[in-house]
């Protein structure tokens, strides 16, 4: 796929997650994964760039998910020192769920293609591909695009649905207005 194709799977596959943080109240959480994996969803086309990579080789493996989920933790690792440990766990669990996510929807996507991808590289050849649209559809990276903003609009929706207290409007109101009220939004 192209990129906003890959940018749509992605979105699409972290309204799941985005849903389920949002409904138990990890709003900041679920918008900077989301962030994250937005920003990563084309990382493994970097062999594009690189002259010795392979396109769709080893950056479209589960096992350059794994580094890239690695990657993640030792990148936060220096911010989660002095954290308990508990805290510090959950957060280095968390830095190798959206590195490794990233790259695995972004196989996803290239799955829909007739290239495919060979998830498993050097250790299985199979190729896996669904050959439902090409890469170079634009009416199709458009529809994902679409489709990727519809599900993240929608969990964020549903996952913040029912919850009471001032609207956005009251709360920039008395963020604005009162100079003593705390800066962090509620």
């Amino acid at each position: 796929m192209f990129p906003l194709g890959h940018y749509g799977v992605a979105l699409t596959l972290y309204a799941l997650v985005g849903y389920a943080l949002l409904s138990r109240r990890y709003d900041s959480d679920a918008l900077y994964g989301g962030g994250v994996v937005v920003a990563f969803a084309l990382l493994p086309d970097v062999d594009g760039d690189v002259a010795f990579l392979v396109h769709r080789g080893v950056t479209h493996t589960l096992w350059f998910a794994l580094g890239v989920g690695a990657v993640c933790v030792l990148v936060v690792a220096s911010s989660l020192r002095g954290r308990p440990r508990r805290e510090a766990i959950r957060g280095a669990c968390w830095a190798f769920f959206l590195g490794a996510f990233a790259v695995v929807a972004h196989l996803l996507a290239d799955v829909l293609n007739p290239w495919g991808v060979m998830p498993l590289y050097p250790l299985s050849p199979k190729l896996y591909a669904l050959d439902l649209v090409y890469a170079t559809n634009d009416a199709a990276n458009y529809a994902l695009l679409a489709l990727g903003v519809g599900a993240a609009t929608l969990a964020w929706v549903a996952g913040r649905a029912g919850r009471s207290g001032p609207t956005l409007r009251e709360r920039l109101y008395r963020w604005v207005s009162d100079p003593d009220v705390e800066r962090v939004p509620e």
